[in-house]
Formats: C-alpha cells, sequence, structure tokens
C-alpha cells in the first residue's frame, strides 16, 4: 500500500508539472507582451531610454511595434500637426494694454527627435519655449506701436510680428530647428471697452461730420445752380429786352423817315410806344379808334351784333 501511494502522488506531481508549464508560458508571453512591446501609433515616435547605460535611441516612427528590454524606459512623442493658442497681455507705446489672440501650428521634424527630448526630457518645449518666445516677441513688437496705429495699420503690426515671431522660435538654439512647417495666426487685438467705446463714438463723429460736409456741398451745389439759373434768365431777358429796344429804335426811325415829322420826334415816339401797348393789351382788336381827347375805342373785328 505504501509503494502504491508514492506511485500515485509521483504522477500527481509530473500531472501538476505538465499543467504549470503552459501556464507559466502563458504568463510569461502576457508580461513580456505587456513590458517588452510596444504599439507605436500614426504620428507618434518612441524613443527608448536606457537607464544602465544612460543613453537614447533613435525614435522608432509609428504605427509599427517596437520591441524593448524590461529595464528600458519608452518615451512618446508626438510629431505630426501641433499648436499653441493663447491671450498675450502686451502695451503699446502709448501705455494703453491690449489682449493679443495668437495661434501656432507646426510640425516635429522625425529626425530631430532625439535632440529635441535631450534638451526637454520632459517633452515640455511648447511651455519652457514655445510660449515665453512668443509671448516676449509679441512684446517687443507691440511697444513701437501706438494703440491707435495697432488699429490704423493693422496689416503691419501683424506682418512684423509674425516675421518676428516665426524668426525667434527657427533660431532658438535649444528647439534645434526641430519644428518645420511653422504658421502664424494673429487672431485678434483685444482694447479696453473703454477704449473701444472711445474709438466708436469717435467713428461715428467722423461719419457724422463727413455727412454734414457732404450737405454742405450738396446744398451749395444746389444753391450755385439756383444762381446760374437766375442769372442765366435774367442775362436772357435783359438780352430780350435789348433787343427789343433796338427793333423798336429802329422801328421809331423808319417812322420818323416816312412821315418826315424831324421836329416832332419825342411826340411819335410816344404814339408808336402807345400802339405797342394796346397791341399788347389787345392782340385780337383790329380797329382802333382814337378820339379827339385821345381816349382810344377799341372796335374787334369778330364782334357779332344781337
Amino acid at each position: 500500500m505504501d509503494e502504491l501511494g508514492e506511485l500515485g502522488f509521483g504522477i500527481s506531481r509530473k500531472v501538476v508539472g505538465l499543467i504549470l508549464i503552459p501556464v507559466f508560458f502563458v504568463i510569461f508571453m502576457v508580461v513580456f507582451g505587456l513590458v517588452m512591446v510596444i504599439n507605436v501609433g500614426v504620428g507618434h515616435a518612441v524613443i527608448l531610454v536606457d537607464p544602465l547605460t544612460r543613453s537614447t535611441s533613435e525614435p522608432v516612427l509609428g504605427p509599427t511595434y517596437a520591441i524593448k528590454a524590461p529595464w528600458v524606459t519608452p518615451v512618446d512623442i508626438y510629431y505630426a500637426t501641433d499648436s499653441f493658442e493663447n491671450t498675450i497681455p502686451c502695451f503699446s507705446s502709448d501705455q494703453l494694454e491690449m489682449q493679443i489672440e495668437v495661434l501656432v501650428r507646426w510640425s516635429l521634424d522625425p529626425n530631430k527627435l532625439r535632440n529635441l527630448y535631450n534638451n526637454y526630457p520632459r517633452l515640455n518645449y511648447k511651455e519652457a519655449a514655445i510660449e515665453s518666445i512668443v509671448a516676449e516677441t509679441i512684446r517687443l513688437v507691440t511697444k513701437n506701436f501706438t494703440a491707435l496705429e495697432t488699429i490704423e495699420f493693422r496689416d503691419i503690426v501683424r506682418n512684423q510680428i509674425e516675421t518676428a515671431v516665426l524668426e525667434e522660435i527657427r533660431t532658438e538654439p535649444s528647439l534645434g530647428e526641430t519644428l518645420m512647417q511653422l504658421e502664424f495666426d494673429l487672431r485678434n487685438i483685444g482694447y479696453p471697452a473703454k477704449y473701444t467705446s472711445a474709438i466708436e463714438d469717435k467713428l461715428v463723429s467722423e461719419q457724422q461730420k463727413i455727412q454734414a460736409e457732404f450737405e454742405r456741398q450738396r446744398i451749395l451745389v444746389l444753391a450755385n445752380a439756383t444762381a446760374q439759373e437766375s442769372i442765366i434768365k435774367a442775362s436772357g431777358e435783359a438780352g430780350a429786352k435789348v433787343i427789343e429796344a433796338n427793333a423798336t429804335k429802329q422801328a421809331i426811325e423808319l417812322v420818323l423817315e416816312s412821315t418826315g415829322q424831324a421836329g416832332n420826334e419825342t411826340r411819335i415816339a410816344e404814339l408808336y410806344l402807345w400802339v405797342q401797348a394796346l397791341q399788347r393789351i389787345a392782340p385780337d382788336i383790329e380797329i382802333l379808334i382814337v378820339g379827339a381827347d385821345g381816349v382810344p375805342v377799341l372796335i374787334p373785328t369778330n364782334s357779332t351784333t344781337p
């Protein structure tokens, strides 16, 4: 009985061993997969940091898998399009505080990620370098303009800020020319509410002034046109009177010549003018009888008697 018990115990140990071997293998593979195999996503790179040798590897670009030693630390770096957006408080040359909203976009050169990590092991280059460069550069540019000039010459201010910011980022030694496809966007320049209100009031006043000047010019043009019309009309009437006077003069001279009344010019002229006046008063009268006392009797030829 003792021999049978020992035999059964030995068989049980072998069975347990055969069962534990695959279990340990599965556990090993799971641990190996979790600890030693790294999944690198699209737009990401991984740098392997070995604390024993104090070395960093060249970046492994995704999408791919990488194998590392258990003691090696993987550092994930996103190198595709990234951005920095912020509102920078700054002052104009006349000490007005402005809030400038900016957006900077870039991507990282995969071939220079190792140097970037060596300079910024915590990968805080955005806060430590880009943010400070953008803020300091904008403040240096805006202090060269008055607040009103930042409105009047907005494009010039924007171009100067963009050129200066991009140049400072490109030449920053700690970044090592890692940033590519740099883009800058000045989204807005904000002013204090009181200053904005004052500008709006000024613009309204200028518009009213322009409108008033336009109305003044319009009134002057109309008045000038009216005056010119009156002048032309008066000139025409004066010319007509001159022509009429000349015609009357010539007619009286002809009457004098035909009557031979050389010494009675005044009386003949009076009669002529008197006749002309009667013709204007009664143009339809064709028979005129003048009595001895000088009272005219007008008899229309087209009158009918009952």
